[in-house]
């Protein structure tokens, strides 16, 4: 976009998020955080840095949709407070965005639930009925990801299998580059 042209003013994003971990057998754990703008394309982009980084990487993405401006008040005061930041206005702009007070619009429960036992996670899925609304449930490597309304979870979060993540990011894949780093 030419710096002539109007930019539209948007008032929310999502991100995807790209997590290395000890327990995927690397040394040093990493994050790589990608604002999205095009769904397709940005994850297309960020697993072409990944597979060149090397390594077991699993991709998530914002559960909650970010609010730009409440982000933006954010990181002038941290500028004004820090100007020594300047330098990294990139990775500051993610970082503001990733607020837990930065929550766009309804707030969305996300649920780790760490079983694959179809018996467990139907008792899970009904308690979880009763009280709230499922809108989503995604397959993870070691069970399901449940997003939700904003409920009273107090039943739910008794089972020993369930993770209440109130601001958290849901499960897209796990790839892993063999040979490389």
């Amino acid at each position: 976009m030419a710096n002539h042209e109007a930019r539209p003013q948007i008032e929310s994003v999502d991100l995807l998020l790209a997590f290395s971990r000890t327990k995927d057998g690397v040394k040093n754990r990493k994050c790589i955080r990608t604002i999205i703008r095009d769904y397709d394309l940005d994850l297309a982009v960020l697993e072409a840095k990944l597979k060149l980084m090397g390594g077991t990487w699993r991709i998530h993405k914002t559960v909650n949709s970010r609010d730009t401006e409440k982000a933006r008040k954010w990181i002038i005061h941290k500028l004004i407070d820090n100007p020594e930041f300047a330098g990294c206005v990139d990775s500051l702009w993610r970082t503001a965005l990733l607020q837990p007070e930065h929550v766009y619009g309804e707030k969305k429960f996300m649920f780790d639930i760490d079983t694959k036992d179809g018996e467990i996670l139907g008792m899970i899925i009904n308690k979880i009925k009763e009280k709230g609304t499922i809108k989503e449930i995604i397959e993870t490597p070691a069970g399901v990801h449940i997003i939700t309304n904003k409920f009273n979870t107090q039943d739910v979060c008794q089972i020993p299998v369930v993770s209440l993540i109130r601001d958290g990011y849901v499960f897209i894949k796990k790839i892993e580059y063999k040979g490389d780093k």
